[in-house]
């Protein structure tokens, strides 16, 4: 009995293991993949003005968006000039992020708020200033020579296996060990649940 214990003991200790690296390559992945789009960004829209301003929505479809802004005082005292700008979700009432700056410069701001249709509310005294709305993304960074907004090339059609090529063997899912297919497993370190066993019962999860 003690035996089995330590076998079943040791088995979700494995499994614990395997999920937290499964975590820790996505959020490395994750990581870089934002660090590739904050290399390679579009303007997507361009406000300027001066005092109190609401602007009109933008859209944006990626995940990662920044703002580059750059406000300049028209006072002889510097010190009396200000900025601030808060971006707002259409039909949201309380902002996604707020940017405020005392001294007249330029600067860039990541908004880490997702894909949307939004617009700023910018005040400001005694200071003119330009915001641009930038979208980034990684696809430039993946080598691809299609230029984007082209067409991509039909894939070709792969030619019929002869009858003497062997079928290839299916891969199989790392699950099936010959366990039962519907859970349960534990929770994972964050007291979640993995994709592939999304339903959690007490301190279990279970498949649909």
């Amino acid at each position: 009995m003690r035996g089995k214990i330590a076998f079943f003991s040791v088995m979700l200790l494995l499994v614990g293991l395997g999920f937290d690296l499964c975590l820790l390559i996505k959020v490395s992945w994750d990581d870089i993949r934002k660090a590739y789009a904050q290399q390679n960004c579009e303007a997507v829209q361009t406000f300027s003005g001066d005092g109190i301003k609401d602007t009109q929505p933008f859209t944006v479809t990626g995940d990662t968006w920044r703002l580059r802004y750059d406000f300049q005082s028209t006072a002889p005292d510097q010190q009396s000039s200000s900025f601030d700008m808060s971006v707002y979700k259409t039909g949201n009432t309380i902002p996604e992020t707020v940017i405020t700056s005392e001294s007249p410069g330029s600067d860039t701001s990541y908004v880490n708020a997702g894909a949307g249709t939004y617009y700023l509310s910018i005040e400001s005294a005694n200071a003119t200033w330009t915001v641009i709305v930038e979208e980034c993304s990684a696809s430039a960074q993946t080598g691809s020579s299609t230029p984007p907004g082209s067409a991509s090339a039909p894939a070709s059609t792969p030619a019929p296996d002869s009858p003497s090529r062997k079928p290839k063997k299916p891969k199989r899912d790392l699950f099936d060990s010959g366990g039962p297919t519907s859970g349960p497993l534990p929770l994972m370190p964050n007291g979640g649940c993995p994709r592939e066993f999304p339903v959690q019962k007490g301190k279990a999860c279970y498949a649909r």
